[in-house]
């Protein structure tokens, strides 16, 4: 819990920064991140002389950055704290989001330095510190051996995020969190079971390694290197005990 504490640490020191400058704001925190620092003040409300409020760039961002502002005369203004980019290349080259978040981390850049990646059909945008904006611009041409051009873009010019949801219906012995990946995945209870004790599977964006944890509707799940689902809705139980259940897997 050491980098928890620093972590809150540091977001203490923002929040009476803010309060005698006006606005100050962190680097980009991941969903479990952003949780704990809500835990400082109530998002969106005034408390202990500044506001808390979360911004990735574009309404449900995954990575954001928490701004603390004191509302009595501080101003946040989001193009200030958050650049966009467009990322472009040709039709018949294919990109996905880890060839373009490898490209961007060979250049020496921290990963919480820059927030989602955006994919499109042709082309992606990316949410990073307006201090890095130009950096990249200039050094990042290529994603592996797809040539890219990088131009800068107005919040407002970003794509709308569409993630492909394939909805799997099945039955389930138990709500057990390894027997649902077995169903999103057609995995075996053996492999489901290492890659929790691998520590690759997180619970609504928590480390998770009890295979046992029982879920509820709408749990969402990562694996990483293989994805996201979602427990969409627990049905009924059939004449063998079996619950049935409709899952979501979100497209890599």
């Amino acid at each position: 819990m050491e980098s928890r504490d620093l972590l809150l640490g540091h977001m203490e020191d923002l929040t009476v920064k803010a309060v005698k400058t006006g606005c100050t704001a962190s680097r980009f925190l991941t969903p479990s991140e952003q949780r704990d620092v809500a835990s400082i003040g109530v998002c969106g409300r005034k408390t202990r002389d500044f506001t808390l409020l979360f911004d990735g760039g574009y309404e449900g961002a995954e990575r954001t950055r928490a701004v603390f502002l004191n509302p009595d005369w501080g101003v946040y203004e989001p193009s200030e704290w958050l650049s966009a980019l467009k990322i472009t290349y040709r039709p018949q080259d294919t990109l996905g989001h880890r060839d373009i978040l490898g490209a961007i981390m060979a250049l020496g850049i921290e990963r919480d330095t820059v927030g989602d990646i955006v994919m499109d059909d042709t082309s992606a945008a990316l949410l990073c510190l307006p201090e890095l904006s130009g950096y990249i611009t200039e050094n990042l041409t290529k994603a592996g051996r797809v040539g890219i051009t990088i131009s800068s873009i107005t919040l407002d010019e970003l794509p709308v995020k569409q993630e492909e949801l394939t909805v799997k219906t099945d039955t389930v012995a138990s709500l057990r969190m390894d027997a649902v990946l077995c169903a999103a995945f057609g995995l075996s209870r053996t492999k489901a079971a290492e890659l929790i004790a691998a520590g690759r599977v997180s619970l609504e964006h928590q480390l998770c390694m009890q295979p046992a944890k029982e879920l509820k509707e709408g749990a969402l799940l990562s694996i990483r290197g293989m994805g996201r689902v979602k427990l969409l809705e627990v049905g009924g139980v059939s004449k063998k005990g079996r619950f049935f259940v409709r899952i979501g897997v979100y497209g890599k």
